[in-house]
Protein backbone atom coordinates (compact mmCIF):
# COMPACT_ATOMS: atom_id res chain seq x y z
CA UNK A 1 0.00 0.00 0.00
CA UNK A 2 1.25 3.49 -0.84
CA UNK A 3 2.29 5.79 1.97
CA UNK A 4 -0.32 8.34 0.94
CA UNK A 5 -3.03 5.68 1.01
CA UNK A 6 -2.04 4.73 4.55
CA UNK A 7 -2.19 8.38 5.58
CA UNK A 8 -5.66 8.75 4.07
CA UNK A 9 -6.97 5.67 5.84
CA UNK A 10 -5.62 6.64 9.26
CA UNK A 11 -7.86 8.37 11.80
CA UNK A 12 -6.10 11.70 11.28
CA UNK A 13 -6.09 11.24 7.52
CA UNK A 14 -9.82 10.56 7.34
CA UNK A 15 -10.44 13.76 9.33
CA UNK A 16 -8.42 15.78 6.82
CA UNK A 17 -9.12 14.12 3.47
CA UNK A 18 -12.87 13.91 2.93
CA UNK A 19 -12.60 12.47 -0.57
CA UNK A 20 -10.84 9.41 -1.99
CA UNK A 21 -7.69 9.62 -4.04
CA UNK A 22 -8.44 10.93 -7.53
CA UNK A 23 -7.08 8.56 -10.17
CA UNK A 24 -9.16 8.76 -13.34
CA UNK A 25 -10.37 11.86 -15.14
CA UNK A 26 -13.89 11.08 -13.96
CA UNK A 27 -12.66 11.08 -10.35
CA UNK A 28 -10.79 14.33 -10.85
CA UNK A 29 -13.81 15.99 -12.45
CA UNK A 30 -15.98 14.89 -9.52
CA UNK A 31 -13.44 16.35 -7.10
CA UNK A 32 -13.34 19.56 -9.12
CA UNK A 33 -17.12 20.00 -8.99
CA UNK A 34 -17.15 19.27 -5.26
CA UNK A 35 -14.51 21.92 -4.44
CA UNK A 36 -15.54 25.50 -3.74
CA UNK A 37 -12.16 27.00 -4.69
CA UNK A 38 -11.76 24.86 -7.80
CA UNK A 39 -14.87 26.48 -9.25
CA UNK A 40 -12.58 29.38 -10.17
CA UNK A 41 -11.25 27.09 -12.88
CA UNK A 42 -13.02 25.10 -15.58
CA UNK A 43 -12.69 21.33 -15.38
CA UNK A 44 -10.77 21.21 -18.66
CA UNK A 45 -8.87 23.63 -20.86
CA UNK A 46 -7.31 23.30 -24.27
CA UNK A 47 -3.83 21.85 -24.17
CA UNK A 48 -2.37 24.97 -25.81
CA UNK A 49 -3.38 26.98 -22.73
CA UNK A 50 -0.77 25.10 -20.71
CA UNK A 51 2.07 26.64 -22.71
CA UNK A 52 4.02 29.75 -21.76
CA UNK A 53 3.62 31.27 -25.23
CA UNK A 54 -0.18 31.24 -24.94
CA UNK A 55 -0.47 33.78 -22.10
CA UNK A 56 2.99 34.04 -20.49
CA UNK A 57 0.96 33.52 -17.29
CA UNK A 58 0.56 37.31 -17.09
CA UNK A 59 -2.87 36.98 -15.48
CA UNK A 60 -1.38 34.88 -12.70
CA UNK A 61 1.45 37.40 -12.33
CA UNK A 62 -1.03 40.28 -11.99
CA UNK A 63 -3.00 38.45 -9.31
CA UNK A 64 0.14 37.48 -7.35
CA UNK A 65 1.38 41.07 -7.42
CA UNK A 66 -1.99 42.30 -6.16
CA UNK A 67 -1.81 39.84 -3.26
CA UNK A 68 1.74 41.06 -2.56
CA UNK A 69 0.38 44.61 -2.44
CA UNK A 70 -2.36 43.59 -0.02
CA UNK A 71 -0.04 41.75 2.36
CA UNK A 72 2.70 44.39 2.41
CA UNK A 73 0.15 47.23 2.49
CA UNK A 74 -1.67 45.83 5.51
CA UNK A 75 1.66 45.53 7.33
CA UNK A 76 2.56 49.15 6.53
CA UNK A 77 -0.85 50.41 7.67
CA UNK A 78 0.00 49.51 11.27
CA UNK A 79 2.71 52.18 11.31
CA UNK A 80 1.23 54.96 9.15
CA UNK A 81 -1.07 57.90 9.91
CA UNK A 82 -2.46 59.83 6.89
CA UNK A 83 -1.60 63.32 8.10
CA UNK A 84 0.92 65.80 6.65
CA UNK A 85 2.26 66.30 10.17
CA UNK A 86 3.19 62.66 10.63
CA UNK A 87 3.16 60.86 7.25
CA UNK A 88 6.76 61.61 6.28
CA UNK A 89 8.04 60.78 9.76
CA UNK A 90 6.07 57.53 9.72
CA UNK A 91 7.77 56.49 6.48
CA UNK A 92 11.17 57.30 7.95
CA UNK A 93 10.35 55.25 11.05
CA UNK A 94 9.16 52.35 8.90
CA UNK A 95 12.46 52.38 7.05
CA UNK A 96 14.72 52.67 10.09
CA UNK A 97 12.90 51.38 13.18
CA UNK A 98 10.15 48.92 12.19
CA UNK A 99 11.17 45.28 11.80
CA UNK A 100 11.36 44.48 8.07
CA UNK A 101 9.85 47.91 7.43
CA UNK A 102 12.23 48.97 4.67
CA UNK A 103 11.87 45.62 2.95
CA UNK A 104 8.07 45.64 3.13
CA UNK A 105 7.96 49.14 1.71
CA UNK A 106 10.29 48.06 -1.09
CA UNK A 107 8.12 45.05 -1.88
CA UNK A 108 5.00 47.23 -1.85
CA UNK A 109 6.50 49.86 -4.13
CA UNK A 110 7.90 47.49 -6.74
CA UNK A 111 4.81 45.27 -6.66
CA UNK A 112 2.76 48.33 -7.61
CA UNK A 113 5.01 49.16 -10.57
CA UNK A 114 5.19 45.54 -11.71
CA UNK A 115 1.42 45.13 -11.44
CA UNK A 116 0.86 48.06 -13.82
CA UNK A 117 3.25 46.45 -16.30
CA UNK A 118 1.75 42.96 -15.86
CA UNK A 119 -1.87 44.08 -16.33
CA UNK A 120 -0.98 46.16 -19.41
CA UNK A 121 1.07 43.30 -20.89
CA UNK A 122 -1.74 40.83 -20.14
CA UNK A 123 -4.22 42.97 -22.08
CA UNK A 124 -1.80 43.32 -24.99
CA UNK A 125 -1.31 39.53 -25.05
CA UNK A 126 -5.08 38.99 -25.05
CA UNK A 127 -5.41 41.38 -27.98
CA UNK A 128 -2.74 39.70 -30.08
CA UNK A 129 -4.35 36.32 -29.41
CA UNK A 130 -7.75 37.67 -30.45
CA UNK A 131 -9.27 36.51 -27.17
CA UNK A 132 -11.45 39.61 -26.87
CA UNK A 133 -13.78 38.39 -29.61
CA UNK A 134 -17.22 36.85 -29.21
CA UNK A 135 -18.31 35.50 -26.77
CA UNK A 136 -15.66 37.13 -24.54
CA UNK A 137 -16.32 40.79 -25.33
CA UNK A 138 -17.57 41.76 -21.89
CA UNK A 139 -14.64 40.11 -20.14
CA UNK A 140 -12.37 42.34 -22.23
CA UNK A 141 -14.35 45.35 -20.96
CA UNK A 142 -13.82 44.13 -17.39
CA UNK A 143 -10.10 43.87 -18.20
CA UNK A 144 -10.02 47.50 -19.35
CA UNK A 145 -11.69 48.56 -16.09
CA UNK A 146 -9.09 46.53 -14.19
CA UNK A 147 -6.28 48.36 -16.00
CA UNK A 148 -7.81 51.76 -15.16
CA UNK A 149 -8.37 50.75 -11.52
CA UNK A 150 -4.79 49.45 -11.27
CA UNK A 151 -3.45 52.80 -12.51
CA UNK A 152 -5.62 54.66 -10.00
CA UNK A 153 -4.51 52.35 -7.19
CA UNK A 154 -0.87 53.04 -7.95
CA UNK A 155 -1.50 56.77 -8.39
CA UNK A 156 -3.34 57.20 -5.08
CA UNK A 157 -0.53 55.38 -3.25
CA UNK A 158 2.02 57.70 -4.80
CA UNK A 159 1.12 60.58 -2.47
CA UNK A 160 1.30 58.67 0.83
CA UNK A 161 5.06 59.09 1.56
CA UNK A 162 4.46 62.88 1.50
CA UNK A 163 7.86 63.69 0.02
CA UNK A 164 8.69 66.10 -2.78
CA UNK A 165 8.56 63.39 -5.42
CA UNK A 166 5.08 62.28 -4.36
CA UNK A 167 3.65 65.76 -3.70
CA UNK A 168 4.50 67.23 -7.07
CA UNK A 169 3.76 64.08 -9.06
CA UNK A 170 0.21 64.14 -7.67
CA UNK A 171 0.00 67.89 -8.26
CA UNK A 172 0.77 67.36 -11.95
CA UNK A 173 -1.64 64.45 -12.21
CA UNK A 174 -4.56 66.22 -10.60
CA UNK A 175 -4.02 69.36 -12.68
CA UNK A 176 -5.10 67.33 -15.71
CA UNK A 177 -8.50 66.75 -14.10
CA UNK A 178 -9.19 70.50 -14.13
CA UNK A 179 -9.38 70.43 -17.93
CA UNK A 180 -12.40 68.11 -18.03
CA UNK A 181 -15.10 70.11 -19.82
CA UNK A 182 -17.85 71.66 -17.65
CA UNK A 183 -17.08 69.69 -14.48
CA UNK A 184 -13.27 69.94 -14.43
CA UNK A 185 -13.03 72.22 -11.39
CA UNK A 186 -15.48 70.10 -9.45
CA UNK A 187 -13.59 66.90 -10.29
CA UNK A 188 -10.32 68.45 -9.16
CA UNK A 189 -11.87 69.71 -5.92
CA UNK A 190 -13.32 66.26 -5.18
CA UNK A 191 -9.88 64.69 -5.64
CA UNK A 192 -7.98 67.30 -3.66
CA UNK A 193 -10.58 68.20 -1.04
CA UNK A 194 -9.77 71.82 -1.86
CA UNK A 195 -7.88 73.85 -4.42
CA UNK A 196 -4.39 72.50 -3.71
CA UNK A 197 -2.76 69.30 -2.46
CA UNK A 198 -3.05 69.29 1.33
CA UNK A 199 -4.19 67.31 4.35
CA UNK A 200 -7.64 66.63 2.85
CA UNK A 201 -5.97 65.31 -0.31
CA UNK A 202 -3.76 62.95 1.66
CA UNK A 203 -6.73 61.59 3.63
CA UNK A 204 -8.84 61.09 0.50
CA UNK A 205 -6.03 59.38 -1.38
CA UNK A 206 -5.39 57.16 1.64
CA UNK A 207 -9.05 56.05 1.85
CA UNK A 208 -9.14 55.43 -1.90
CA UNK A 209 -5.86 53.53 -1.76
CA UNK A 210 -6.53 51.23 1.20
CA UNK A 211 -10.31 50.72 0.95
CA UNK A 212 -12.23 51.84 -2.12
CA UNK A 213 -9.91 50.78 -4.94
CA UNK A 214 -8.82 47.43 -3.43
CA UNK A 215 -12.48 46.48 -2.97
CA UNK A 216 -13.16 47.53 -6.56
CA UNK A 217 -10.25 45.42 -7.83
CA UNK A 218 -11.38 42.38 -5.83
CA UNK A 219 -14.88 42.72 -7.30
CA UNK A 220 -13.57 43.15 -10.84
CA UNK A 221 -11.11 40.26 -10.51
CA UNK A 222 -13.90 38.03 -9.21
CA UNK A 223 -16.10 38.94 -12.17
CA UNK A 224 -13.15 38.55 -14.55
CA UNK A 225 -12.27 35.07 -13.30
CA UNK A 226 -15.91 33.99 -13.31
CA UNK A 227 -16.35 35.10 -16.92
CA UNK A 228 -13.12 33.37 -17.89
CA UNK A 229 -14.33 30.21 -16.21
CA UNK A 230 -17.75 30.38 -17.94
CA UNK A 231 -16.19 31.20 -21.32
CA UNK A 232 -13.59 28.44 -21.16
CA UNK A 233 -13.54 25.90 -23.98
CA UNK A 234 -15.79 28.12 -26.11
CA UNK A 235 -15.01 27.88 -29.77
CA UNK A 236 -12.71 29.89 -31.95
CA UNK A 237 -12.49 29.51 -35.70
CA UNK A 238 -9.52 27.16 -35.21
CA UNK A 239 -11.27 24.63 -32.91
CA UNK A 240 -14.84 24.30 -34.19
CA UNK A 241 -16.00 20.77 -33.78
CA UNK A 242 -16.14 18.87 -37.10
CA UNK A 243 -19.53 19.29 -38.74
CA UNK A 244 -19.48 15.67 -39.88
CA UNK A 245 -20.09 14.60 -36.27
CA UNK A 246 -23.36 16.54 -36.11
CA UNK A 247 -26.71 15.33 -37.36
CA UNK A 248 -28.77 17.94 -39.27
CA UNK A 249 -31.86 19.05 -37.47
CA UNK A 250 -30.92 17.39 -34.19
CA UNK A 251 -29.15 18.67 -31.09
CA UNK A 252 -25.43 17.97 -31.03
CA UNK A 253 -24.67 14.53 -29.64
CA UNK A 254 -21.98 13.85 -27.10
CA UNK A 255 -18.96 12.13 -28.65
CA UNK A 256 -17.80 8.88 -27.16
CA UNK A 257 -14.48 10.31 -25.98
CA UNK A 258 -16.18 12.87 -23.74
CA UNK A 259 -14.81 15.95 -25.53
CA UNK A 260 -17.13 18.97 -25.66
CA UNK A 261 -19.05 19.59 -28.87
CA UNK A 262 -18.44 23.21 -29.91
CA UNK A 263 -20.69 25.03 -32.37
CA UNK A 264 -20.67 28.76 -33.15
CA UNK A 265 -19.34 29.88 -29.78
CA UNK A 266 -21.35 27.45 -27.63
CA UNK A 267 -20.45 24.21 -25.90
CA UNK A 268 -22.04 20.99 -24.76
CA UNK A 269 -20.03 19.19 -22.10
CA UNK A 270 -19.48 15.55 -22.90
CA UNK A 271 -19.21 12.76 -20.39
CA UNK A 272 -15.85 12.85 -18.64
CA UNK A 273 -14.33 9.48 -19.42
CA UNK A 274 -12.75 7.08 -17.00
CA UNK A 275 -9.19 5.88 -17.43
CA UNK A 276 -8.83 4.67 -21.04
CA UNK A 277 -7.23 1.44 -22.03
CA UNK A 278 -3.61 1.67 -23.08
CA UNK A 279 -4.44 0.90 -26.68
CA UNK A 280 -7.04 3.68 -26.87
CA UNK A 281 -4.68 6.51 -25.94
CA UNK A 282 -3.78 9.07 -28.56
CA UNK A 283 -1.28 11.85 -28.99
CA UNK A 284 -2.95 15.09 -27.91
CA UNK A 285 -3.02 18.11 -30.21
CA UNK A 286 -3.00 21.72 -29.01
CA UNK A 287 -6.80 21.90 -29.25
CA UNK A 288 -7.52 18.75 -27.27
CA UNK A 289 -8.93 19.29 -23.76
CA UNK A 290 -6.84 18.35 -20.73
CA UNK A 291 -7.68 18.34 -17.04
CA UNK A 292 -7.01 21.58 -15.18
CA UNK A 293 -5.79 19.56 -12.22
CA UNK A 294 -2.94 18.85 -12.18
CA UNK A 295 -1.76 20.22 -15.53
CA UNK A 296 -2.76 23.90 -15.43
CA UNK A 297 -2.81 24.36 -11.66
CA UNK A 298 0.75 23.11 -11.26
CA UNK A 299 1.97 25.53 -13.93
CA UNK A 300 0.07 28.40 -12.32
CA UNK A 301 1.61 27.56 -8.94
CA UNK A 302 5.12 27.55 -10.41
CA UNK A 303 4.47 30.85 -12.24
CA UNK A 304 3.15 32.41 -9.02
CA UNK A 305 6.24 31.35 -7.08
CA UNK A 306 8.56 32.71 -9.78
CA UNK A 307 6.78 36.09 -9.83
CA UNK A 308 6.86 36.28 -6.04
CA UNK A 309 10.56 35.37 -5.96
CA UNK A 310 11.43 38.02 -8.57
CA UNK A 311 9.46 40.65 -6.64
CA UNK A 312 11.17 39.78 -3.36
CA UNK A 313 14.60 39.84 -5.00
CA UNK A 314 13.93 43.29 -6.49
CA UNK A 315 12.85 44.44 -3.03
CA UNK A 316 16.16 43.21 -1.64
CA UNK A 317 18.23 44.86 -4.37
CA UNK A 318 16.55 48.29 -4.66
CA UNK A 319 15.15 50.56 -1.98
CA UNK A 320 11.96 52.50 -2.63
CA UNK A 321 12.84 56.18 -3.14
CA UNK A 322 12.17 58.77 -0.44
CA UNK A 323 13.12 62.38 -1.11
CA UNK A 324 12.96 65.36 1.23
CA UNK A 325 9.65 66.20 2.89
CA UNK A 326 6.97 67.79 0.72
CA UNK A 327 7.36 71.54 0.39
CA UNK A 328 4.55 73.38 -1.47
CA UNK A 329 6.74 76.51 -1.75
CA UNK A 330 9.64 74.72 -3.46
CA UNK A 331 8.57 73.68 -6.94
CA UNK A 332 10.96 71.19 -8.56
CA UNK A 333 12.06 71.73 -12.13
CA UNK A 334 10.62 69.83 -13.88
CA UNK A 335 7.48 68.65 -12.14
CA UNK A 336 6.99 65.06 -13.19
CA UNK A 337 3.99 62.76 -13.08
CA UNK A 338 4.46 59.05 -12.24
CA UNK A 339 6.14 57.10 -15.04
CA UNK A 340 2.88 55.44 -16.18
CA UNK A 341 1.49 58.92 -16.92
CA UNK A 342 4.75 60.15 -18.49
CA UNK A 343 3.37 59.72 -22.02
CA UNK A 344 0.42 61.99 -21.22
CA UNK A 345 2.75 64.56 -19.70
CA UNK A 346 4.91 64.42 -22.81
CA UNK A 347 1.82 65.04 -24.93
CA UNK A 348 1.04 68.06 -22.73
CA UNK A 349 4.24 69.69 -23.98
CA UNK A 350 2.97 69.43 -27.56
CA UNK A 351 -0.81 69.81 -27.34
CA UNK A 352 -3.45 71.74 -25.42
CA UNK A 353 -4.17 70.24 -21.96
CA UNK A 354 -7.75 69.50 -22.98
CA UNK A 355 -6.45 67.30 -25.80
CA UNK A 356 -3.52 65.66 -24.02
CA UNK A 357 -4.99 65.39 -20.54
CA UNK A 358 -8.65 64.63 -21.23
CA UNK A 359 -9.51 63.72 -24.82
CA UNK A 360 -6.58 61.36 -25.46
CA UNK A 361 -6.95 59.20 -22.30
CA UNK A 362 -10.75 59.19 -22.68
CA UNK A 363 -10.45 58.11 -26.30
CA UNK A 364 -8.01 55.34 -25.34
CA UNK A 365 -10.26 53.92 -22.60
CA UNK A 366 -13.47 54.18 -24.63
CA UNK A 367 -11.75 52.82 -27.74
CA UNK A 368 -10.39 49.80 -25.86
CA UNK A 369 -13.80 49.06 -24.35
CA UNK A 370 -15.50 49.36 -27.73
CA UNK A 371 -12.87 47.31 -29.57
CA UNK A 372 -14.54 43.87 -29.39
CA UNK A 373 -17.82 45.35 -30.57
CA UNK A 374 -16.24 47.26 -33.46
CA UNK A 375 -13.98 44.46 -34.67
CA UNK A 376 -16.39 42.29 -36.65
CA UNK A 377 -13.70 40.07 -38.17
CA UNK A 378 -14.83 36.56 -37.14
CA UNK A 379 -11.36 35.02 -37.43
CA UNK A 380 -9.00 34.64 -34.47
CA UNK A 381 -5.73 33.69 -36.13
CA UNK A 382 -3.04 36.41 -36.36
CA UNK A 383 -2.67 35.85 -40.10
CA UNK A 384 -6.30 36.98 -40.56
CA UNK A 385 -5.97 40.10 -38.39
CA UNK A 386 -3.00 41.91 -39.88
CA UNK A 387 -4.57 45.38 -40.02
CA UNK A 388 -5.72 45.21 -36.40
CA UNK A 389 -2.37 43.85 -35.20
CA UNK A 390 -0.34 46.45 -37.13
CA UNK A 391 -2.55 49.33 -35.92
CA UNK A 392 -2.35 48.19 -32.29
CA UNK A 393 1.42 47.65 -32.52
CA UNK A 394 1.99 51.14 -33.94
CA UNK A 395 -0.06 52.66 -31.11
CA UNK A 396 1.80 50.57 -28.52
CA UNK A 397 5.23 51.55 -29.87
CA UNK A 398 4.30 55.24 -29.94
CA UNK A 399 3.03 55.07 -26.34
CA UNK A 400 6.16 53.30 -25.12
CA UNK A 401 8.41 55.83 -26.87
CA UNK A 402 6.47 58.76 -25.39
CA UNK A 403 6.71 57.17 -21.93
CA UNK A 404 10.47 56.71 -22.24
CA UNK A 405 10.96 60.28 -23.47
CA UNK A 406 8.82 61.80 -20.72
CA UNK A 407 10.37 59.66 -18.00
CA UNK A 408 14.07 59.52 -18.89
CA UNK A 409 14.83 62.22 -21.46
CA UNK A 410 13.20 65.34 -20.02
CA UNK A 411 15.01 67.63 -17.61
CA UNK A 412 14.71 71.21 -16.30
CA UNK A 413 12.14 73.31 -18.15
CA UNK A 414 11.18 70.09 -19.97
CA UNK A 415 14.31 70.32 -22.10
CA UNK A 416 15.93 67.27 -23.64
CA UNK A 417 18.56 65.54 -21.49
CA UNK A 418 20.33 62.22 -21.83
CA UNK A 419 19.80 59.67 -19.04
CA UNK A 420 23.49 59.62 -18.14
CA UNK A 421 23.64 63.38 -17.60
CA UNK A 422 23.46 64.99 -14.15
CA UNK A 423 19.66 65.14 -13.99
CA UNK A 424 17.66 61.96 -14.54
CA UNK A 425 14.09 60.73 -14.21
CA UNK A 426 12.55 59.31 -11.05
CA UNK A 427 10.26 56.41 -10.35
Amino acid sequence: MKVMDRVRESTVGRSIFRTPDRVTERDRAAGHWASFLMHLYPVKVRRVELTFKYSAFLGVASLVLFVSLLVSGIYLMFFYVPSPASAYGNIQSIQTEVAFGQYMRNAHRWSAHLMVLAVAAHMARVFYRGAYKSPKEFNWVIGVLLLVTTLLLSFTGYLLPWDQLAFWAVTVGTEMAAWVPVIGDQVKEVLLGGTTVGSATLLRFYVLHVAVLPVAIVALVTAHLWRWRKDSMLSSDEIDYPAAKLQPGLPPAEPDNGEPVVIEGHRVLGVVPGKPAAGDRKVLSDDDPVMVWPHLLVRHAVAALVVLLVTLLIGLAFDAPLREIANPTNTPNPEKAPWYFAALQELLSHFHPLVAGVLVPTAIVVGLMALPYLDRNPRFGPEFRRIARITFTIFLVIWIVLTLIGFAFRGPSWSWVWPWEEWHGEL
